[in-house]
């Protein structure tokens, strides 16, 4: 039999390495997502901990966060936040992955959710470092208004505030931060809500054995490797050589290659991207599944079985019914297989041949649609039939098998139910423990199931062999499953602390944005032009209430230069006043490289020649940057206090 193989089969069969140490039952692989939100649970309580004892003022916030790591509980806590912050990112990168192997991405919502949570995460842990205060939070707060600043609306002078050390900007930015890191927080998690409204029973939680293992491997790492502030952010003006955080931090490396305008048309253009993938190649949905209401007993079990809440409880003609929303349907089938009334059908579904008895077969193989095609052993002979899911199975239909059409029924299935909840529902099925529940009448030890991993000529001959020696009580026992059931839970444990020690590697690599050998002279100020252009004042009763000075209506641009002593013009240009009458203060900000030893910078209003204001022979170096400034419309340097 041919037919495609589903890319859900290979990412098991590459996940099976993993199951052979944790089982299938605890594979990190198949608990993506579930790790994720444990991440996200982990780095929220730590967050609200050290909260506790950060102090918000940026005059003080890197002393506090100081004698925050001078704590050794302390200092675990804020290791463990910044580090589950981390992982937040990689297992929510893990989890995307996940989801486009598997071919999961097509469900809308919850993809164009995703995406929107990953740019949240990013936000919470860039305010996040920014809080911190040190030289790499004033480079990210340096960065993040440079970026915006390309928008009209935001004044370049804001990054320049965060180059001077100027506390006042500053602190209004911390606030704006610290608020951004806690409502972001607060609304992710009704972000999260949306990604998973669709799954019914979704699993937010991982089970005990995938907690340990990530919560021993996180507190290791935090004792091994614990995390510590790059210098305090106001000892220099230029952050020269910092620490970068490449799970937060890879989008603003772009800013290093390509202007920030470019770097928003990349930004926008990846957005739109991912936005359109669950569009590619889209396939026609098939068709839903179709309740007869006439027969439905409301017996509630489909609508408890579905895995994505398809089905609801509702009054139709003053009866309670299972109503089915075509929109959340996924045609999977399972309900078909829930249903003992035979109340549910479905377009196009797969039904088993009742014809032709006279010849039984030895075996009866009902396939998962995502497994491969299989080689049976020479000399058995065999009905094959391939369904979406294991759980469509229903048990009248198993027991027709086994009782007129083959002497044992072999499933193939998968180690992680593509349709989430398919596998589990069809061993309690068989195993009686879910109606509609397989027939004690029939032994067990005639079905066994095979997952992805563990198909093979052998196992199929050693189960036809034990077909010929039925159990003594054929009503008891449990389905056999050829499956990895046990965990070896040390290296299982090893293994994520490897994987979290790697982590760190790009945790707090060195790099540096400003060159070290260029010297930077740097124009941040603020202007008052002389104005050019009076309002005309009125005369009416009411003039004794205005103001005694005139208006000024419009002020005059203004020209900044910086040269070098012999003449030579290294910067040049007009700025004008802000306002739609442009009669508002002009903000300069601008960053001259050079390799010259001495500047001089001149400041010319452009409608009044003669009113000047410049500095000679300022003098710079590679050690710190050389800020210019103004104090009462006159030129001056700034110099560190």
């Amino acid at each position: 039999m041919k037919r495609k193989i589903h890319n859900h089969w290979f990412f098991q069969r590459g996940a099976g390495i993993f199951s052979k140490i944790y089982s299938s039952r605890l594979n990190p692989l198949y608990h993506l997502g579930d790790i994720t939100i444990l991440m996200f649970v982990v780095a929220c309580v730590s967050g609200v901990y050290l909260f506790l004892f950060y102090d918000v003022d940026p005059a003080h916030a890197y002393d506090s966060v100081q004698h925050i790591s001078a704590n050794p509980i302390h200092a675990v806590v804020r290791s463990v936040h910044r580090y589950s912050s981390d992982l937040l990112v990689i297992f929510i990168i893990l989890h995307f992955l996940q989801t486009l192997i598997t071919g999961k991405f097509r469900r809308i919502l919850s993809w164009v959710s995703g995406i929107l949570s990953f740019l949240i995460v990013l936000i919470i842990g860039v305010t996040g470092f920014i809080l911190v205060w040190d030289e790499k939070g004033k480079l990210i707060g340096y960065l993040t208004a440079k970026f915006f600043t390309a928008l009209p609306v935001f004044d370049p002078s804001i990054a320049g505030s965060f180059i001077s050390n100027n506390l006042e900007i500053i602190g209004g930015f911390f606030k704006v931060s610290i608020f951004g890191h806690i409502f972001f927080s607060i609304f992710l998690v009704i972000v999260l809500w949306v990604h998973v409204m669709r799954i019914a029973k979704p699993k937010l939680f991982s089970f005990r054995e995938i907690w340990a293992y990530c919560l021993i491997a996180l507190l290791l790492v935090c004792i091994v490797f614990p995390v510590k502030s790059d210098p305090s952010a106001q000892e220099r003006f230029i952050p020269y050589h910092t620490t970068f955080d490449w799970y937060y931090f890879f989008g603003y490396s772009l800013m290093k290659i390509i202007s920030v305008p470019m770097n928003w048309v990349v930004m926008l253009m990846s957005g739109v991207m991912l936005a359109v993938v669950p569009f590619i190649k889209r396939k026609k949905k098939p068709a839903p599944a179709q309740i007869d209401l006439d027969k439905c007993d409301a017996c509630r079990i489909c609508a408890e079985d579905c895995p994505y809440g398809a089905i609801d409880m509702l009054i139709y003609k003053g009866e309670r019914k299972a109503i089915l929303d075509p929109d959340k349907c996924t045609s999977c089938g399972i309900c078909i297989a829930s249903c003992k009334e035979d109340a549910i059908t479905m377009a196009g579904f797969a039904e088993f041949n009742t014809l032709n008895f006279s010849s039984k077969k030895t075996l009866s193989v009902v396939s998962c649609a995502q497994f491969a095609e299989i080689k049976m052993p020479d000399g058995i002979s065999c009905e094959y039939q391939v369904v979406p899911c294991l759980g469509d199975l229903h048990m009248k239909e198993a027991e027709q098998i086994l009782n007129e059409r083959a002497d044992g029924m072999l499933l193939l299935g998968c180690e992680d139910c593509y349709y989430r909840l398919g596998r589990d529902l069809a061993i309690k099925r068989f195993n009686r423990k879910r109606p509609p529940v397989f027939s004690r009448k029939i032994s067990l030890h005639r079905v066994q199931l095979i997952t992805a991993n563990h198909y093979s000529e052998k196992a199929v001959n050693d189960f036809v062999a034990q077909l010929s020696a039925p159990p003594a009580d054929s009503g008891k026992g449990e389905l056999k499953i050829l499956d990895y059931v046990k965990a070896n839970h040390l290296v299982a444990t090893l293994i994520f602390c490897i994987f979290f020690f790697a982590m760190t590697l790009l945790s707090n690599t060195q790099l540096s944005f400003f060159d070290k050998n260029e010297k930077l002279l740097v124009l941040n100020f603020k202007y008052i032009s002389s104005p050019t252009e009076f309002k005309e004042m009125t005369t009416n009763r009411q003039v004794q209430m205005q103001s005694l000075k005139p208006i000024v209506k419009r002020r005059s641009p203004i020209r900044v230069e910086v040269t070098t002593p012999q003449g030579v013009t290294l910067y040049r240009k007009e700025f004008t006043p802000r306002g739609l009458r442009q009669d508002i203060s002009i903000f300069v900000y601008s960053e001259i490289k050079t390799n010259e030893e001495q500047v001089n910078v001149k400041l010319t209003e452009l409608a009044f020649p003669d009113h000047t204001t410049k500095l000679e022979n300022v003098r710079l170096n590679t050690d710190d940057g050389t800020i210019v400034i103004t104090d009462e419309n006159r030129l001056k340097l700034l110099t560190k206090k």
